[in-house]
């Protein structure tokens, strides 16, 4: 499946020894951090709104917060996952946000005027509080376009702008770390099915191509993520 490829670029972008962050409906970043963990062999360790402090193994379920997660692991509360993020101690955080902008803001609030949205979406939760706090972003979004790659959103609710921590965007066309330096998005990797065209095409802002590295997923990657994944719920979210 194309999302798999799109799973493994996460999982590349978690380095080792890191604590890496799942939040809620996030089944994409849930299997790359243990894809990262049990088949790249990175000693991380996995928390989430599950409240589990790096479950052993996984069966993936319509919710990242499932309960499920409890059976073999430690009890980890969100309290305390939000107060390694205050410390500095939170390594990596997964956000899958409705718009992206080329200066990191992201919307996961309402797409057009807040006071009457064309589209009323779940809400950031906490992140404008974790944003600037995790010390590298991981953002997502399987429907690379102009419409969710945009220059500006249609609202900020959260933001990157003002920290000094790592970005990164993974999508169905790219993958694209945020460079401070030049104040823009610099593509690093793509999916094979992707190019240089298609990507500045539909994408709502300037970026510049650094590398046309392509993704590689391997038989037993694949295998790994059907085993977490034996319901094939992930298939919903093919592009």
């Amino acid at each position: 499946m194309k999302v798999d490829y799109v799973i493994k670029a996460m999982a590349e972008l978690i380095g080792y020894d890191e604590t890496v962050y799942v939040g809620l409906n996030s089944i994409p970043a849930l299997l790359a951090a243990f894809l990262a963990r049990d088949m790249m062999n990175k000693e991380i360790r996995i928390i989430g709104v599950a409240e589990a402090d790096n479950p052993k193994t996984i069966q993936v379920s319509p919710s990242t917060g499932d309960p499920f997660f409890l059976d073999g692991a430690p009890v980890m509360i969100t309290a305390d996952s939000f107060d390694l993020a205050q410390k500095g101690e939170l390594d990596v955080m997964f956000l899958g946000p409705a718009q992206i902008d080329q200066e990191t803001n992201v919307n996961l609030t309402a797409i057009g005027d807040y006071r009457r949205p064309s589209v009323k979406l779940p809400g950031g939760a906490a992140t404008a509080y974790l944003m600037p706090l995790a010390n590298k972003l991981i953002l997502w979004n399987l429907k690379h376009s102009k419409n969710t790659l945009v220059s500006r959103v249609d609202f900020v609710t959260g933001t990157a702008k003002y920290s000094k921590n790592k970005v990164f965007l993974v999508t169905n066309l790219a993958v694209m770390k945020f460079d401070r330096e030049k104040g823009k998005w610099v593509v690093i990797a793509v999916p094979p099915w992707s190019s240089e065209q298609q990507i500045i095409q539909n994408t709502g802002f300037p970026v510049e191509i650094e590398s046309l590295r392509i993704v590689t997923l391997y038989h037993d990657e694949m295998e790994y993520l059907d085993m977490l994944d034996p319901q094939n719920l992930r298939s919903a979210l093919e592009f």
